[in-house]
């Protein structure tokens, strides 16, 4: 059955992805909201309190997905995926990571970046924006890596980037370009596979 889940999840993910390549807004409200679904089968088969720490996560994870199919809705989609962050820390320190100085200063780079890209949001980019560079950070502690666990870091950095580019793509001024449409499929394409590597990671038996 997980095999069978595995190849759904990427399956919704890459409609997700295609939807916003052809800029299909049906394929986009029948593909995204499916995606984080198909990941609950790995918390599911965790022990308490990670099991219950995962479903409220992807919950958050899944909230902020269907929130996000609405326009303007950006604060809320943010609010619900904090949830989701917070989850994956609490998970993560319970593992034994820990803030690093090497990885949160490396993450620190791109934080700052964006937030003055986005100063006209500074506040959410500075409360969402640090949730994510904090679980990108705690999925970086190199004890992690020497535990097999390397795909952590690998998904918390496509987080970052993931939540970066949504950035970049606000402040394109066309929203039909050629670049704003790779810019929608980078942003999909990143997140999906972040999703599942930090889930794997997290719960891998």
């Amino acid at each position: 059955m997980s095999r069978i889940l595995r190849a759904a999840y990427w399956l919704a993910g890459g409609a997700y992805a295609a939807s916003r390549a052809v800029g299909s807004r049906r394929l986009l409200l029948a593909s995204k909201p499916a995606v984080v679904p198909l990941l609950l089968d790995a918390p599911l088969a965790a022990p308490f309190p990670e099991r219950e720490v995962g479903l409220v996560g992807l919950a958050g994870g899944w909230a902020g997905d269907v929130v996000l199919l609405r326009e303007n809705s950006l604060p809320q989609g943010a609010a619900a995926f904090a949830v989701n962050q917070a989850a994956y820390q609490w998970l993560l320190w319970r593992r034994g990571a820990r803030f690093r100085p090497g990885p949160v200063a490396l993450r620190a780079v791109p934080f700052a970046a964006a937030a003055w890209l986005g100063r006209r949001h500074l506040g959410l980019v500075l409360l969402y924006g640090g949730m994510v560079t904090a679980t990108a950070a705690l999925a970086a502690d190199p004890r992690l890596r020497g535990r097999g666990l390397a795909g952590l870091a690998v998904g918390g950095d496509l987080f970052l980037l993931s939540d970066s580019l949504i950035l970049v793509r606000m402040l394109l001024p066309s929203r039909d370009s050629g670049l704003a449409r790779g810019l929608d499929v980078a942003v999909a394409g990143t997140y999906v596979t972040a999703q599942r590597l930090i889930v794997d990671g997290l719960f891998r038996r």
